[in-house]
C-alpha cells in the first residue's frame, strides 16, 4: 500500500513536471538547460526506481538494454573521437533521455488514454503558448530578425513535429470531447503552416489519413477534422498575409499592430470551431459525402501533378528537374519566407547526407566520435555554411558510432515499435520518421517526452520491491550520471566566472578559474586557449596550444590558434607558417577574405618570403 502510494504521489507528477520543463523551459539546445532538466529526471528516475522498480515485459528490458549499451557505446566514442569535449556532451544528451524513459517506465501500468489526456494538455498549452509569442511581440523579440514560428523550443521544425504528432491524439480526443479535439487540431494547423516547415506539413497530413484509416469509428472524427482546419487554414492564411506575423526584420510597431489582428483572428477562429462543432457538426458524417469529397480531393491533387508534368515537358524532365532541384547545392540553402513551402530543394540536405556517409566509409566499425559531424563538415565541406548535424539522426549515428552504434540505435528503434494505444502509436511513429531528415535528438522538448511516453507504454506496473539490489544499482548509476552531467556543465561555468574576472581585470583569479574549468573538463579547448592567453610563460602558453591541438587534431581552429600564438608571441613565422597553413588544408573557409585567420596566413608567408608581402 505504501508503494502505491509513492507511486500516485511521485511517478505522474513528476513525469509531467519534466515533460513541462522540457517543452517551455529547454532553450533549444541548451547544454545549461539539459544539466538542469536531466539532473532532475536522473534523480526522479533513481528515486522511484529505488522505491518501486517497474516490472520489464521482454520488449521493455530489450529496449532498456539496448538503450544504456547505446548511451555506453557514446560514451567510449570519446576515446576515439574526433571532438572529445563533444562526445562528452553528445553522450550526456542520450543519458538524459534514457532516464526520461526510466521515468517513464514509473508510469507503467497507467491507462494509456490518461497518457493521452495528459500529452493532449501539454501540447495544447504550448501550441497555445506559441502563438501567443506572435500576438505579444515581448514574449519573444527574436521574431524582428527571423518570422518563423519556433518559440520557446527555438528550432522550427521541432515545433512543427509536434504539432504534427499531435494530430492523431486530436482525432482520437475529439470522439470524447469533440470541441476540445477540435480546437488542439485547429492549432495544430495554424502552427505547423507558421513554421513553414515541408515536412511538418506532408506528416501532419499524412498521419491524419493514416488514423482516419486504421480508425473503425473514423466517420466521428472527419466531421471535427474538417471544421478545425478549414478554419485553422483560414486563419493561418490570413497571418502569412500580416507582414508582422509572417516577415522577417518588421520593427516592433508592425508587430504589435499586426500579432494583435492576428490574435483577434486567433480567439475569432477558435469560437468559430468550438460553436459549429457544438451546433452544426454534431454527428457522425455521412459516408457517401466523404467518399465524394475524397475523390475530388484525389482528383485535385493528380490534376495539379498533370499540369506540373506536362509543364515541364514530360515525366522524365519533371522528374530531372525535381532531383535537380533537391541535390544542386548551388540553389541548396532555401529563404525562410513562407514561399519555401513548394520547394522540393533539400536545403542542403542532400550535401550533408553525402558528407556523412563519406565519414562512415572511412571509418566504418566505430565512427568518428559521438557528437562529431560538424567537425567533418567543417573538413568536407565546399561552401561557407557550416552545421553541426547531417539533419538525419540515423545517418548521424552511423557516420558518428559506426555500424556499432547504428544498430544499437536500430535496436532501440525495433524495441518501440510494438503494437500499442493508436494514437500515441502513431504519434511515436511521427518523431521516429522525422528523425530521419531533422537534428531532432538535439532537442530535449521532443526527445525527453517522447522516451518518457515510451517507457510508460512499454513498461508494466510496479512491483513489490526486494531487496537491496537495485536502490543500491540506482544509486550508484545515479551518482555517475550526476557526475558526467555536472562536471561539463560545471567547467562551463568556471570558465565564464573567468571570463568575467579578466573582463573586471581580476587577472590572477581568471587564470585560477581557467585553471579550475580545466580540471573539470579536461576535455574541453575553451578553458586551454583562455589559460594560454592569461598565462605569461611563453613556454606554458605554448605547451597549452599544443596540448589542444593534440586533443583534436582534425580541428583547424587549434591549428589556427597555435599558429597565431607562435606568429604573434613567439615570432616564429615558419613553424607559424606551417600550422596556419595546416589550419587552412583543413578548412580553407575559416581563412576568408579579410579575416583574420587569412590575415596571419599572409602576414607569416610575407615574413618568410618577403616577395609575397602585398604591395
Amino acid at each position: 500500500m505504501r508503494g502505491a502510494s509513492v507511486r500516485g504521489a511521485l511517478a505522474p507528477g513528476a513525469a509531467a513536471a519534466l515533460c513541462f520543463a522540457a517543452l517551455f523551459l529547454s532553450a533549444g539546445s541548451s547544454q545549461s538547460r539539459l544539466f538542469w532538466i536531466g539532473t532532475a529526471a536522473v534523480l526522479v528516475a533513481a528515486i522511484g526506481w529505488a522505491l518501486q522498480p517497474p516490472t520489464l515485459p521482454r520488449p521493455a528490458a530489450v529496449f532498456f538494454i539496448a538503450f544504456s549499451v547505446f548511451v555506453l557505446w557514446q560514451a567510449a566514442s570519446i576515446a576515439w573521437s574526433i571532438e572529445p569535449a563533444r562526445s562528452w556532451d553528445y553522450a550526456n544528451r542520450s543519458l538524459v533521455y534514457l532516464a526520461f524513459a526510466a521515468v517513464g517506465a514509473l508510469l507503467g501500468g497507467i491507462a494509456p488514454r490518461r497518457l493521452a489526456y495528459a500529452a493532449a494538455a501539454l501540447l495544447g498549452a504550448l501550441f497555445s503558448w506559441s502563438l501567443t509569442a506572435k500576438v505579444i511581440p515581448g514574449l519573444y523579440s527574436d521574431y524582428g530578425r527571423l518570422a518563423r514560428l519556433r518559440y520557446p523550443l527555438g528550432y522550427w521544425n521541432e515545433l512543427a513535429l509536434l504539432a504534427a504528432a499531435s494530430v492523431p491524439i486530436g482525432l482520437w480526443l475529439a470522439r470524447r470531447f469533440r470541441i476540445a479535439g477540435g480546437l488542439l487540431l485547429y492549432a495544430a494547423l495554424v502552427v505547423v503552416v507558421l513554421t513553414y516547415s515541408r515536412v511538418g506539413i506532408v506528416l501532419a497530413i499524412l498521419v491524419a489519413l493514416v488514423y482516419l484509416y486504421l480508425d473503425e469509428r473514423r466517420l466521428e472524427s472527419i466531421g471535427v477534422l474538417a471544421v478545425a482546419w478549414i478554419v485553422g487554414a483560414c486563419v493561418a492564411g490570413g497571418a502569412l498575409l500580416l507582414p508582422g506575423v509572417s516577415d522577417d526584420g518588421q520593427s516592433h510597431s508592425v508587430r504589435v499592430h499586426d500579432g494583435l489582428l492576428f490574435g483577434l483572428a486567433l480567439v475569432v477562429g477558435a469560437a468559430v470551431v468550438a460553436a459549429v462543432l457544438r451546433y452544426v457538426v454534431t454527428r457522425a458524417v455521412n459516408a457517401t459525402v466523404v467518399r465524394v469529397v475524397a475523390v475530388v480531393l484525389a482528383a485535385l491533387v493528380v490534376a495539379a501533378l498533370v499540369a506540373s508534368v506536362v509543364r515541364a515537358g514530360g515525366p522524365g524532365s519533371w522528374a530531372s528537374d525535381r532531383w535537380h532541384e533537391f541535390s544542386n547545392p548551388v540553389s541548396a540553402q532555401l529563404s525562410n519566407a513562407p514561399g519555401r513551402v513548394v520547394s522540393t530543394s533539400s536545403s542542403n540536405r542532400w550535401r550533408w547526407w553525402q558528407e556523412a556517409w563519406n565519414a562512415f566509409t572511412d571509418h566504418p566499425a566505430q565512427g568518428t566520435g559521438a557528437g562529431t559531424f560538424g567537425l567533418t563538415d567543417r573538413i568536407e565541406r565546399n561552401s561557407p555554411l557550416a552545421v553541426v548535424e547531417p539533419h538525419s539522426t540515423p545517418l548521424q549515428f552511423l557516420t558518428e558510432l559506426g555500424l556499432v552504434g547504428f544498430l544499437l540505435y536500430g535496436a532501440v528503434l525495433v524495441a518501440i515499435a510494438r503494437r500499442t494505444f493508436l494514437p500515441l502509436g502513431l504519434a511515436i511513429a511521427v518523431c521516429v520518421l522525422h528523425s530521419f531528415v531533422d537534428i531532432d535528438w538535439d532537442y530535449i522538448a521532443v526527445q525527453g517526452p517522447l522516451f518518457l511516453l515510451v517507457g510508460a507504454l512499454i513498461a508494466g506496473a510496479p512491483a513489490m520491491r526486494r531487496g537491496w539490489l537495485v536502490p543500491v544499482v540506482a544509486a550508484v548509476c545515479a551518482l555517475a550520471a550526476v557526475y558526467s552531467l555536472a562536471s561539463p556543465w560545471l567547467s562551463e561555468q568556471r570558465l565564464n566566472s573567468a571570463l568575467d574576472a579578466a573582463e573586471q581585470n581580476n587577472l590572477l583569479g581568471a587564470l585560477d578559474r581557467a585553471k579550475s574549468a580545466h580540471s573539470f573538463n579536461p576535455l574541453a579547448l575553451d578553458p586551454l586557449w583562455f589559460e594560454a592567453a592569461l598565462t605569461l610563460d611563453n613556454g606554458r602558453a605554448l605547451h597549452l596550444y599544443r596540448q589542444a591541438r593534440d586533443l583534436e587534431p582534425k580541428n583547424p581552429e587549434t591549428w589556427y590558434q597555435l599558429g597565431s600564438f607562435e606568429l604573434h608571441q613567439l615570432k616564429q613565422p615558419r613553424a607559424a607558417y606551417r600550422d596556419l597553413n595546416h589550419a587552412y588544408t583543413l578548412d580553407n573557409f575559416l581563412f576568408g577574405k579579410g579575416s583574420t585567420p587569412g590575415r596571419d596566413l599572409d602576414a607569416a608567408r610575407c615574413q618568410i618570403d618577403p616577395s609575397t608581402c602585398p604591395r
